[in-house]
């Protein structure tokens, strides 16, 4: 609505638009950027209002508007604003006989698999970005997995934003950019590949940003393209989510034998060439695609991290589950190398899972909360499919739990969302009801703290903080699992929970989390020591 109203008011020689919206409004983020953009060169005002917005500031900067529109209708009555013409074309990604083709800003059509394309992915944690490449590469295209964001990146993409969207949306756009200016050789085609989503998430508006980008920018042979069911995965074939379904649930895993081996190995720098070596193999065996290859080689790796020498058994290392947004809580930069900070403290951080993710969006077909209908064969198709991915994840995660450093057990996506169902309902979709009921399923069970880190602004992240701020004690823990009497013991004289709520724009913590990071260790830490006192006793 608020679109069609801003073409209209463009086209209108004596309407001039006023945007008016508040500090941290999540959509609107992203649709004044888009009603900039249809105004152009017609001026347009800003306001944004917060509750200490003083009126005397208002009136300066409408009086100003008010000047400039009527010098700007002068200049039109003397013809000498004219309207700029476009000659650009973007590069854009097409369908056509069941695969995907990209058609160059000339006009000429290749397919993904053409020398000259390369499909580009932003990192989203460096693991699962390198293990799904690895996937694409297996299929014939030229993959390039990109470094992990930094403050190269991250300064990139606050100049070509606005600042007010989200992280994701900044680093993936500075990613993007980075890749251009310094990587893209000329007669390369490149095809940045984005996922998509709906739901009350930004998320889904990062795809037409990044269109929205390109052709401002006007970069030439630059296209974006998204994996997706209703695309039929481009072509690649029944097997595809087989696949790519390996690569999440391996990298995941591996993200936290990392974890536990910097905060445990004896020798951390020697544990890492250990860890580097092994991962590049693992890497080879999802890009050659065989099932049995891939085990072999997970099996190899996981005796060769167990025979890492480390300071004390893995079960006794206490540990912290870190939830939250699922590009921030994976991502080095947007975390601020929490994961490395947490082992030089002695703590393993497990991250949660992009698994999850996969496994929610199977609940809500399943439970019939998505909105698209589904036909009988594709219920039968989706409930096959459900069969063998709860098969592989079992597999995998038993295979590398045979390291000795992780003790992976497959989700419970129905307890998540039982967990959290007293304080968020489940009607409404989205990563909040995954933290609330995952940050209660892990504390204490199996982690002696919750650090939940999103986006600054990021509405989820600011809903499931507000309810895990209210819930996050032993009343609402022993209420999961009430028949628990290990778990009574251990909450027996305790209150509250460690948990701490972050916020990430990107830039180094102040001073005040830094402060309550070390409060929440040390909390943390006596939790850890009650836990071991009680398992002991049991």
């Amino acid at each position: 609505m608020i679109m069609k109203a801003s073409r209209l008011v463009e086209r209108h020689p004596q309407l001039f638009g006023t945007y008016i919206t508040n500090f941290s409004c999540g959509p609107d983020s992203f649709v004044i950027g888009y009603f900039r953009e249809i105004m152009g060169r017609k001026p347009s005002l800003t306001l944004e209002l917060d509750s200490h917005t003083a009126d005397a500031g208002l009136d300066t900067r409408v009086e100003a508007f008010l000047d400039i529109v009527q010098a700007y209708r002068q200049l039109v009555a003397r013809k000498e604003i004219v309207p700029k013409k476009r000659t650009f074309v973007p590069a854009r990604t097409v369908m056509d006989n069941g695969g995907v083709n990209v058609i160059t800003s000339m006009g000429d059509m290749l397919p993904l698999t053409d020398p000259r394309v390369t499909v580009l992915l932003p990192s989203m944690g460096r693991y699962g970005c390198e293990a799904f490449a690895a996937i694409l590469k297996g299929y014939g295209f030229n993959a390039k997995a990109h470094r992990e964001a930094d403050e190269a990146i991250l300064k990139i993409g606050r100049a070509n934003t606005s600042c007010k969207e989200c992280l994701p949306l900044i680093l993936t756009t500075g990613t993007l950019l980075s890749y251009i200016r310094n990587g893209k050789r000329d007669d390369e085609v490149l095809v940045y590949f984005f996922a998509t989503g709906s739901g009350p998430c930004r998320f889904g508006q990062y795809y037409i940003f990044m269109e929205d980008l390109v052709n401002r920018l006007e970069i030439p042979d630059v296209a974006m393209f998204a994996l997706t069911s209703e695309n039929s995965y481009v072509g690649m074939g029944d097997d595809f989510e087989r696949r790519g379904w390996w690569a999440v649930i391996v990298s995941d895993v591996i993200e936290d034998i990392r974890s536990m081996l910097l905060a445990n190995a004896v020798d951390t720098r020697s544990a890492m060439k250990i860890f580097e070596a092994e991962w590049s193999k693992i890497l080879n065996q999802l890009e050659n695609g065989d099932y049995e290859g891939l085990e072999r080689q997970l099996s190899q790796s996981a005796e060769r991290f167990r025979g890492i020498a480390l300071k004390r058994p893995p079960q006794t290392v206490p540990t912290i589950a870190l939830a939250g947004e699922i590009f921030v809580r994976r991502d080095a930069l947007s975390r601020q190398y929490l994961t490395e900070r947490l082992a030089q403290k002695g703590f393993a951080a497990i991250c949660s899972p992009v698994a999850e993710w996969v496994l929610y969006c199977n609940y809500m077909v399943d439970e019939g909360l998505n909105p698209d209908n589904m036909r009988p064969l594709e219920k039968l198709k989706f409930k096959i499919r459900n069969k063998f991915q709860a098969r592989y994840e079992r597999r995998i995660k038993a295979i590398l739990s045979g390291s000795g450093l992780v003790h992976a057990q497959p989700l419970d996506m129905r307890k998540i969302i039982n967990n959290a169902s007293p304080y968020i309902s489940r009607d409404l979709p989205g990563e909040a009801i995954l933290t609330v009921g995952g940050s209660m399923e892990e504390v204490v069970s199996h982690s002696c703290g919750v650090i939940a880190i999103g986006p600054f602004g990021c509405m989820p992240n600011r809903l499931s903080e507000a309810i895990l701020n209210e819930t996050m004690n032993s009343k609402a823990k022993m209420a999961t699992e009430p028949g628990n009497k290990q778990l009574r013991a251990v909450l027996t004289d305790i209150d509250e929970l460690p948990f701490l709520a972050i916020e990430s724009d990107g830039s180094p913590f102040p001073q005040l989390i830094d402060a309550k990071l070390e409060t929440f260790c040390l909390r943390a830490e006596r939790l850890h020591q009650r836990i071991m006192e009680v398992n002991n006793k049991h």
